[in-house]
């Protein structure tokens, strides 16, 4: 489905995400947000670069884009690119804004849909197409190489098409998850194996939570591995009684409400996102007034704030280019990485406890860091015996402990939640 930008389509708009940071008002200015929106004066896309609340960080660079997919962005943290399914007058294609040079450019692409997917630990994009009757069907695109590959059919009689703006992407394990109908018709979610040599998925029902219900803004906690959605519910009569922040427990099917959006009358499509660091997830949401409203929600408590979010911007992504250096592209600091140590509980939320798995002498130094490579907490401790760390205080996110004797350095992930 094809989406121009017009005042008009965007008040029809029922359901929208977006994802931003949710701790205090200081983190919110330290996400950075992309999305695009039509310019009514010259016809074309433009896009919107700024950091979350933050009214006075909007910058705008305009595009040689008529129009664009709807719900086809992704963002790319290896290079800092924003993609786009776009529509040119000269050119159609894979549209990519650098969010690092502004440069954009437009590149051949043959897997178009509106279901789209990046694997922030290979930078490949996944695309669901129903072009086939009775088929879903996977596509695999490699950015470096511009090669698409079928990488199998999931076999459905009798669906009408599938739902955009319902996948999310697990990156730890290499899983395309999508919510949408069977042929029975159930409401399901559908596990797909895109890095296995041989296609397989799963699929599992969902367990409503009210006679009628429309799942969209999937998206997938890759610090927790959680699935987090947006739940549109209907009673027995059809009748709308608002939208929740639901979790989606990947076994069982089970939804499980997280908080309800009470004061808005509906929510812009096809802008989900979600901030890897403080696993908040945003939303557009528009007020009683039709104004519209940025609501972090923070799936850490079930609470939310809501604020300034550009007029009219849709297809939102949150740049977790830190997060995905951190979590997937690890470097060791040093070659000589020799130093062993235990670091447990991990994931953790008040304290770890490290100690040294080896012989050796001397002190072992102890320093971690946050996303920015500032070092937040510092302590040493002697070979044979074991140190405890407060880490109560600290933004819950991907850190980096550094591990320092005289036999080397070595360095390991630690998540705070």
């Amino acid at each position: 489905m094809f989406y121009i930008p017009k005042e008009k389509v965007m008040k029809q708009a029922k359901l929208t995400i977006i994802v931003l940071i949710t701790l205090s008002l200081s983190s919110y200015a330290q996400i950075n947000l992309l999305g695009v929106r039509g310019n009514q004066g010259t016809g074309n896309i433009e896009v919107v670069k700024w950091q979350a609340l933050n009214q006075s960080s909007v910058t705008i660079y305009p595009t040689f884009l008529q129009a664009y997919v709807f719900g086809s962005s992704v963002f790319d943290a290896y290079n800092g690119n924003y993609y786009l399914n776009g529509i040119g007058t000269s050119a159609s294609g894979l549209f990519s804004f650098n969010s690092i040079t502004n440069e954009q450019n437009i590149s051949n692409f043959g897997a178009f849909s509106s279901i789209t997917e990046i694997d922030m630990s290979t930078a490949k994009i996944y695309t669901l197409s129903a072009s086939v009757a009775d088929y879903i069907r996977v596509n695999e695109y490699d950015i470096n190489t511009g090669e698409v590959t079928l990488l199998g059919q999931i076999f459905e009689p009798g669906i009408q098409g599938i739902i955009a703006d319902a996948t999310g992407f697990d990156s730890n394990n290499g899983i395309l998850y999508y919510v949408g109908y069977d042929t029975l018709p159930s409401i399901c979610l559908y596990g797909i194996q895109v890095r296995e040599p041989v296609f397989t998925y799963t699929k599992t029902t969902l367990i409503s939570t009210a006679p009628g219900n429309n799942i969209s803004s999937v998206n997938y906690d890759n610090v927790n591995n959680t699935i987090f959605a947006m739940n549109a519910e209907y009673s027995a009569l059809g009748n709308y009684e608002g939208n929740t922040v639901v979790e989606i427990n990947k076994s069982t099917g089970e939804i499980v409400t997280r908080g309800n959006l009470a004061g808005f009358e509906a929510f812009m499509g096809g802008s989900s996102s979600f901030d890897q660091n403080t696993g908040s997830l945003l939303l557009v949401g528009f007020d009683a007034n039709f104004a519209q409203k940025m609501i972090v929600f923070n799936t850490s408590d079930n609470t939310y704030t809501t604020g300034f979010v550009p007029g009219n911007v849709s297809e939102i992504v949150c740049d977790n280019t830190v997060f995905a250096r951190n979590a997937y592209v690890v470097t060791s600091i040093s070659e000589n990485d020799k130093t062993s140590i235990s670091v447990f509980p991990n994931p953790t939320s008040t304290k770890i406890s490290i100690s040294a798995t080896n012989a050796g002498s001397g002190d072992i130094i102890i320093s971690l860091f946050d996303i920015n490579g500032k070092i937040v907490l510092q302590d040493r401790f002697a070979r044979k015996s074991q140190i405890d760390m407060d880490v109560s205080t600290l933004v819950k996110g991907i850190y980096l402990l550094k591990a320092e004797s005289p036999e080397g350095i070595t360095s390991t992930k630690i998540v705070i939640r």
